[in-house]
């Protein structure tokens, strides 16, 4: 069975996880090292400690944890702590080889050895639980704009809405933050990053007022489109970058 939904209700949906971002924004780090397992008092719960930020442990792999210190905390205690790792932190799924560095609180893929070197300094690589680990990195920057650039390069790119978006313009440059915003990011990690927003993304071009919902017409129908809306917008874009999407008159989707 095909499940249907417009974007309208998925720009709901999306709300209401950036109705937690004020919240999470001031979510602490844990108190306990990198490396521990906190026990939820009272639950089964478990997390692993890495850069600050606890990762659920499903069931099904807590005996891949169990030779950790366990520290047993209420679980209030444990869900007020923050899901995103401190900037540097460098973390791959356990029992996976991808491995990622932790800049402006997203993840950005390390793509080869050598780059690795460039980041370890003798750091650890934390082996996270396969567990939706992307999914609170959403709920964090769904609206944050970054500026960034690969290391050891010149080009600087907006990303934003989990698109990226070259910029050549100055003016655009200190419109976004300024070049002293720019953060550095691994080098390659920006060919794994799309020229188009997510699907359900909120946003308007700069010099603009008109804000759209992008999204698709149905499973059938290939590329983005964009719709007129009056929803809260997510973020913003460079002039021009949403040109190459069609214009639509109706509600776009998300999810069959």
């Amino acid at each position: 069975m095909r499940v249907t939904s417009s974007l309208a209700c998925i720009t709901r949906w999306l709300l209401l996880s950036l109705s937690l971002f004020g919240v999470k924004a001031f979510a602490g780090y844990v108190s306990a090292p990198d490396g521990t397992v906190l026990l939820g008092i009272g639950t089964s719960n478990r997390y692993y400690v890495a850069g600050g930020a606890r990762f659920f442990i499903p069931p099904a792999q807590h005996s891949l944890y169990s030779g950790l210190t366990t520290v047993a905390l209420p679980q209030a205690t444990i869900d007020s702590y923050t899901q995103v790792p401190m900037d540097g932190t460098l973390f791959r799924q356990i029992g996976t080889s991808p491995i990622y560095v932790v800049v402006g609180q997203r993840p950005w893929w390390i793509p080869n050895p050598t780059e690795l070197d460039a980041w370890d300094d003798w750091r650890v690589v934390h082996d996270i639980p396969n567990s939706n680990w992307s999914d609170p990195f959403i709920d964090y920057t769904y609206a944050m704009s970054l500026l960034v650039q690969e290391r050891t390069t010149s080009p600087i790119y907006l990303w934003v809405a989990g698109a990226k978006y070259l910029l050549t313009d100055p003016a655009d440059i200190a419109y976004f933050g300024g070049y002293g915003s720019v953060k550095t990011v691994p080098l390659g990690t920006l060919a794994s990053v799309p020229n188009e927003p997510w699907c359900g993304a909120v946003v308007r071009e700069r010099s603009s007022s008109t804000v759209y919902e992008v999204g698709y017409v149905n499973s059938s129908t290939p590329g983005l489109r964009k719709h007129a809306t009056t929803h809260p917008t997510h973020g913003v874009v460079p002039d021009g970058a949403l040109s190459a999407l069609p214009t639509m008159s109706f509600g776009l989707s998300c999810i069959w």
